[in-house]
């Protein structure tokens, strides 16, 4: 990133939400200092704008799936791979503290909820200006009570039913809740209800989010 002093920020934002992009806009460009140089709505779209698009700083979206079972631990990876110098600020709705470690042990240097967004991303932006890392206040107390119980049990496996474990598992083998209804004998809606209830114990909203937890905790 070029020195604090230099103007102006120039930054690259990518969501797959229209709206979103529209908001990630409209917050940046309120600091005078900053320059939206770019704006992208998948990981491929990014990844091309990257390619002929110089910028200061990258703001996206963690969850942008284009592709079956893609996940934003891997967009995150790729990036960091071949932009190493490239400032990350990832915004984010889950809420799951093991996620956010993740995401943060790959490095980047700022990490904020989409709930806080208009609040502390002018913060975030400040601090990566400064070239210094950045979590936003709400991540930061998830990450400090999952460490304070141990093991990240807020967001465990630990929380779950048997049967709630044995339906996120076929689901994540590729299994659809009317196949894992047929193999357990169970009804569609008993089945729908237990995966429902595992994602809401485990800070989940999306599909691709639970297949991105199965995977990282070993439970495929």
């Amino acid at each position: 990133m070029r020195d604090a002093s230099e103007q102006p920020l120039r930054i690259i934002i990518a969501d797959d939400h229209p709206i979103f992009l529209i908001g990630l806009r409209a917050v940046l460009e309120r600091d005078a200092q900053v320059r939206i140089v770019g704006e992208a709505n998948s990981p491929q779209a990014l990844t091309a704008l990257l390619q002929h698009c110089p910028c200061d700083v990258l703001v996206t979206d963690f969850m942008m799936p284009a592709e079956p079972q893609a996940d934003g631990l891997r967009l995150i990876e790729h990036l960091r791979r071949h932009y190493p110098d490239l400032p990350i600020v990832v915004v984010t709705m889950l809420n799951n503290a093991g996620l956010f470690h993740s995401i943060l042990e790959l490095g980047v240097m700022g990490l904020l909820s989409k709930a806080s967004l208009a609040d502390e991303l002018p913060d975030a932006i400040a601090q990566v200006r400064q070239q210094r890392p950045y979590v936003a206040r709400t991540i930061n107390q998830a990450l400090a009570l999952a460490g304070q119980v141990g093991a990240d049990r807020l967001h465990s496996q630990q929380q779950l039913s048997p049967r709630e474990l044995e339906v996120i598992r076929l689901l994540a083998g590729g299994k659809t809740v009317g196949e894992i209804a047929a193999h357990l004998n169970r009804s569609k809606q008993t089945v729908s209800a237990q995966k429902v209830s595992a994602m809401r114990k485990l800070g989940l909203i999306s599909d691709a989010a639970l297949f991105i937890y199965v995977q990282e905790h070993g439970l495929a």
